[in-house]
């Protein structure tokens, strides 16, 4: 990537409940022991209804907080320009995010100002830790990835406690996401979520979500409501996305049958080392 005169950024998650095939762990991890919506995803190596999860310990808040720092840390020794913390999609700081989902009576739940607490001590965690010329962004979204409709119960006032957060926490931007990011963050009318986060973020932000149109993306950027558009599906169908766009050529639609089949090496298929 930097002999191409590239940057690179690592993003870090933690699945929380969603965890689905995990060769490491038996059981998944929660804010609260609440079942999440929907089914497990193929493409992630899951089946049928996800397990209910354990109900995080203080010990186990703690012990997720160290692996967020110990990942960036390895990140920035590897060469990376900077680090994204996936806050968003439903998993697991998401997951404590979500009323619903998040039924804790302590610091960690309750008003937004607590949910989103876990995601605000990973970011001060890692700025400590790589220090202040490494980048450091946050991924957050409303949807999830078995919930694409989610919405934040008290819509525009949870968005003035959440982004100024995260911007509290020395984050350098902000990655927003929803299944549209064009669209009203709530109800039929009203500014993006993007657009919220940079009122009241104040950070440099990123907008993604069914964006690969390059119109959509180019009203969005035009708008005001985000610095960049990210392009996900759309560039996996279209490696040249750069070039049909400037050339006006027609663009390839996702389908999820392009990530299949999926290649899985199991323990019991290995040579040993």
């Amino acid at each position: 990537m930097h002999r191409a005169g590239g940057r690179i950024i690592c993003q870090l998650m933690h699945a929380g409940a969603l965890v689905q095939y995990n060769r490491f762990v038996r059981e998944s991890i929660a804010p609260s022991a609440v079942r999440p919506k929907g089914r497990q995803l193929e493409e992630h190596g899951g089946s049928g209804e996800f397990n209910i999860p354990r109900e995080m310990t203080r010990e186990d808040i703690d012990a997720v907080i160290e692996g967020f720092v110990a990942a960036a840390l390895r990140a920035k020794q590897a060469g990376f320009d900077g680090v994204e913390v996936h806050a968003a999609n439903g998993y697991l700081l998401d997951q404590f995010l979500s009323e619903g989902i998040n039924l804790r009576m302590d610091e960690y739940g309750g008003p937004a100002a607590n949910r989103v607490r876990l995601t605000v001590n990973v970011l001060g965690a890692i700025r400590r830790a790589v220090g202040p010329d490494f980048v450091v962004g946050v991924r957050i979204s409303q949807g999830k990835v078995n919930d694409f409709e989610h919405k934040w119960r008290k819509g525009v006032e949870d968005a003035r406690i959440i982004f100024p957060a995260l911007a509290a926490a020395k984050a350098d931007y902000i990655h927003t996401t929803e299944y549209k990011a064009f669209r009203p963050a709530f109800g039929d009318a009203g500014p993006t979520l993007a657009a919220l986060a940079k009122t009241f973020g104040g950070l440099p932000v990123i907008a993604n979500g069914k964006l690969g149109g390059p119109e959509q993306a180019e009203r969005l950027l035009a708008n005001g409501d985000a610095d960049l558009a990210a392009i996900g599906t759309s560039a996996l169908v279209n490696p040249n996305w750069p070039r049909k766009v400037r050339e006006g050529l027609p663009l390839e639609r996702f389908d999820h049958a392009f990530l299949h089949p999926i290649a899985t090496i199991r323990d019991e298929e290995c040579a040993p080392l």
